[in-house]
């Protein structure tokens, strides 16, 4: 299983389909931040407690072209794990942080 959810994204940004966690890995990843609009709740089954959004809700959003995406190309990595905390306080220690901005 992959670790992100997978999007596959046309010239204008538009989502044409989401996958949550595929196998393997895709050019372009969700990184997990969403705006959304209220109409979102039509698609997450009332009183259903185990519905995953990443999962059945997403995908029909995407599938219904009602998801649009920001292709973010500067520095990302995660922070999930002891090893991607340690590396990022390393960047961050060694004054080579490229997602520091400012003086």
């Amino acid at each position: 299983m992959g670790k992100f959810g997978m999007l596959d994204i046309d010239e204008k940004n538009q989502v044409k389909s989401f996958l949550e966690k595929p196998d393997g890995d895709g050019n372009w990843i969700n990184a997990g931040f969403f705006v959304c609009e209220p109409e979102v709740f039509n698609y997450i089954p009332d009183g259903d407690d185990t519905c995953v959004f990443e999962k059945s809700p997403l995908e029909q959003i995407a599938a219904a072209e009602k998801m649009f995406a920001y292709k973010h190309r500067g520095f990302w990595k995660p922070m999930d794990i002891l090893r991607d905390n340690l590396e990022l306080n390393g960047l961050w220690n060694s004054g080579n942080a490229p997602w520091k901005v400012w003086k």
